[in-house]
């Protein structure tokens, strides 16, 4: 009886992994840990992944400041307060710091963006009962709002 060894798996050469890097970011762009996870997910090599990516960088195909500035537009364009947001940037990789660098430069008024999301959820409708404005609470906490913005979303007109 023959024994059947595996075939080993090659990793990709460089210039493979500069074509999926390229393929992935022309797509949609990607952080640079997004990026780490799927050329791992290729078999890749550490050192070529820093590699491809300083490569990346190096010719502005990826940017974690563009990256971020896409990514908390997006969560603010979908109501989503700045809990939310840099719960988001954190599970893709992005620094505090640059994070808080974007969230200055858009200069984004969180509380009129909870108020916007409670009238859009609620309208005029009054609170009925210490029930109902729990759960308008629970609404607006759940989409990222702190506390000072939620209160100023539920005051009266």
């Amino acid at each position: 009886m023959k024994s059947e060894q595996p075939d080993q798996i090659t990793p990709p050469t460089l210039s493979d992994l500069k074509k999926i890097a390229i393929d992935l970011l022309s797509r949609r762009d990607h952080s640079r840990q997004e990026l780490v996870h799927k050329l791992q997910a290729k078999g890749a090599l550490a050192d070529d992944i820093q590699q491809v990516l300083d490569w990346c960088q190096t010719e502005n195909y990826q940017s974690d400041e563009r990256y971020a500035t896409l990514l908390v537009r997006s969560k603010i364009n979908k109501g989503y307060g700045p809990l939310y947001v840099a719960q988001a940037a954190r599970e893709q990789g992005i620094s505090k710091e640059l994070l808080t660098q974007t969230l200055e430069s858009l200069e984004v008024d969180w509380f009129a963006l909870a108020l916007a999301q409670y009238q859009k959820k609620y309208g005029d409708k009054p609170v009925t009962d210490f029930q109902d404005k729990q759960k308008r609470m629970g609404y607006l906490q759940r989409r990222g709002f702190n506390g000072a913005q939620i209160q100023y979303a539920l005051k009266p007109a």
